[in-house]
């Protein structure tokens, strides 16, 4: 659906798109943005080899709550920034809207109305942009390249 080469802003403008029609297309894609665009920026911030990450602190995590335990583990030393600060209402985010998605990936509910998921949408999407955004304040190219880093620093 997406690609590397992809901008944050085409990315979203295709998120929207889906949301008058099929909402929960909607809501899925903006959280596999979230999650692609955390988890790289994590990649690229983060403190260990990307090997080590890949195999490692990564392979399971899932979810806001694991990402900011991984971010804090990974990223927070560095930048002295935790997760949680940087995306805005952190609480929204992680119990409402990113649990819709939970509800409609695991089939606990079947579909959602436009209205219902436009705003946990825009929380999704809030949320990715302020991830790229910190990555990118801080020298972090995820989009368009191939994240290297062969050692921990």
């Amino acid at each position: 659906m997406f690609l590397v080469k992809d901008t944050i802003q085409k990315r979203h403008e295709k998120i929207l798109s889906f949301l008058d029609m099929e909402p929960a297309i909607a809501v899925l894609l903006a959280a596999a943005d979230f999650e692609w665009t955390v988890r790289r920026t994590i990649l690229a911030c983060g403190s260990s080899s990307i090997k080590d990450l890949r195999e490692g602190a990564l392979q399971k995590c899932h979810g806001p709550p694991k990402y900011a335990k991984c971010w804090k583990k990974e990223v927070t030393p560095r930048f002295h920034k935790e997760l949680k600060s940087i995306i805005r209402d952190w609480e929204f985010f992680s119990n409402n809207a990113f649990q819709l998605r939970h509800k409609l990936i695991h089939g606990v509910q079947g579909t959602t109305g436009a209205k219902y998921a436009r705003k946990r949408v825009e929380s999704i999407i809030a949320a990715s942009k302020a991830i790229a955004e910190f990555a990118a304040e801080n020298g972090a190219q995820i989009y368009g390249t191939r994240i290297r880093r062969v050692k921990s620093r």
